[in-house]
């Protein structure tokens, strides 16, 4: 299940910003199609679908309607999210905690759990809020007591978006150390993010690592990405290389802007799609 909402190997450093949507309704807070907002009811990809449940604009779940040991539970303390938990057959696969400072996300650590419930790795990521256009960001890899990587990233934005996340840091693995150096640049259409009125969402910050299955899907993106870039060059000793990864987003969306259908291509450098098939992704709304 936890595939379904994962975005593939891609890692990125990223942030954007999204409103904060007050929830006062006093009707029935567990039906969506009561609210005001628009809110993504249900998300497909793959041949499976999820369905999402609400308290008012608050997320409960994620099930999966066959089988309800897959799902993704949300914790809130007020209106911060706080967890996420990620579980396929009822088995805890990934968990993601979030810390608050003067009502900003000071940190979010993921930890990612085999099936017989060892912690495989973990990824901290903590904040520091430099003004409304750029955060400081260190995310640090704990990969059993012989791995471990940091890297301090620059989140800038214009217009409330994330347009590039420069970075760069080091990593030690088997006592080898290897430097890092690596951007990441986005653009985006003027169209609204599906999550966007989710409470709670507007404070948890995008760090870009599609991989967690946490960081793109729930966070405070304000537009739909249309394009992602990102390079990465490292040195270690005797060996020097670099990588890259490209994303093209293509996107229908409804008559209120929403993602509708969304197919996510891997390209080339020059932009050209690659032979990968594209990450197929639809969303159901309450309105």
């Amino acid at each position: 299940m936890k595939k379904i909402i994962l975005l593939g190997s891609m890692s990125l450093l990223t942030l954007s910003c999204g409103p904060d949507d007050d929830d006062n309704t006093v009707l029935d807070n567990t039906n969506p199609s009561l609210q005001s907002v628009i809110l993504p009811v249900k998300i497909s990809t793959d041949g499976e679908s999820m369905k999402i449940n609400y308290d008012g604009t608050k997320i409960l779940n994620i099930t999966n309607p066959t089988n309800s040991g897959d799902k993704i539970i949300f914790t809130y303390s007020g209106d911060f999210v706080t967890n996420i938990k990620f579980y396929e057959d009822n088995i805890l696969q990934s968990a993601t905690s979030y810390t608050y400072a003067n009502n900003l996300m000071a940190s979010a650590t993921n930890t990612e759990y085999s099936n017989s419930g060892a912690a495989e790795y973990t990824v901290i990521h903590t904040y520091t809020h430099v003004s409304a256009n750029q955060i400081n960001a260190k995310r640090q890899v704990l990969h059993g007591p012989t791995t471990n990587y940091v890297i301090n990233s620059v989140y800038n934005y214009s217009g409330g978006n994330l347009v590039n996340a420069p970075g760069s840091g080091s990593g030690t693995s088997n006592g080898v150390t290897t430097n890092y150096n690596q951007v990441a640049s986005y653009t985006y259409t003027d169209k609204s993010y599906p999550f966007k009125n989710v409470k709670g969402f507007d404070k948890i910050i995008y760090n870009g690592d599609m991989s967690d299955g946490v960081s793109y899907m729930f966070s405070n993106l304000k537009n739909n990405i249309s394009s992602y870039k990102e390079t990465v060059s490292y040195t270690s000793p005797g060996s020097t290389g670099s990588s890259y990864t490209a994303y093209k987003f293509t996107t229908t969306f409804s008559s209120s802007g929403y993602p509708l259908y969304e197919s996510r291509q891997p390209t080339d450098l020059n932009g050209n799609p690659t032979s990968s098939q594209p990450e197929i992704y639809t969303y159901e709304y309450n309105q």
